[in-house]
C-alpha cells in the first residue's frame, strides 16, 4: 500500500472525493482542504490501452436510482455485520481491486463467481440498503 500523499508517513486509507488525493487521517484531510482542489484531469490513454469504463454510480445525477441515499449509506455504516465482513482482508482486497479496475462490472461478476464470501458480503449490502428482502434466498 502506498503512503499518504499529505504527510508521506502512514499508509493512505481514504481518497478526497473531489481530487482523489490519497490521505491517511482527518488531520491530513483538513491540511489538504486548506487549499482548493479540483477533479483530476482525464488521463489520455496511450493508443491500444483500454480506457476505464465509468459505472452509473460514477455520475453526479441525483436522480440516478443506482446511487445510494444518505439513509442507505448510514445503514451500511452502522451495520455490525458489514463491519465484520470488512475486517476480512480478502474482502477489502476485492473491493480495492474492483474499484481500481478498468472494467469494474466484468471484474465484479468474476469476483462474485470466484469467492462465495464476497457474494455473501454483496447480498448483505443489498439487504442492508433495502435492495433485497431478507426472506428471499438465492
Amino acid at each position: 500500500m502506498t503512503t499518504c500523499q499529505i504527510c508521506h508517513k502512514d499508509p493512505w486509507k481514504y481518497k478526497c472525493p473531489t481530487c482523489r488525493i490519497q490521505y491517511c487521517s482527518v488531520t491530513c484531510f483538513k491540511q489538504h482542504k486548506l487549499e482548493p482542489c479540483a477533479p483530476p484531469a482525464p488521463e489520455k490513454t496511450p493508443e491500444g490501452e483500454k480506457e476505464r469504463r465509468q459505472l452509473p454510480t460514477d455520475s453526479t445525477d441525483d436522480d440516478d436510482p443506482s446511487r445510494l441515499t444518505l439513509d442507505q449509506l448510514t445503514s451500511i455504516g452502522h451495520s455490525n455485520q458489514v463491519l465484520r465482513y470488512l475486517e476480512n482482508p480478502a474482502i477489502r482486497e476485492w473491493v480495492s481491486r474492483i474499484d481500481q479496475s478498468l472494467d469494474p462490472e466484468e471484474d465484479l461478476k468474476k469476483a462474485r463467481a470466484e469467492d462465495p464470501t464476497l457474494e455473501e458480503f454483496i447480498q448483505l449490502l443489498l439487504r442492508t440498503t433495502g435492495h433485497k428482502k431478507d426472506d428471499i434466498e438465492e
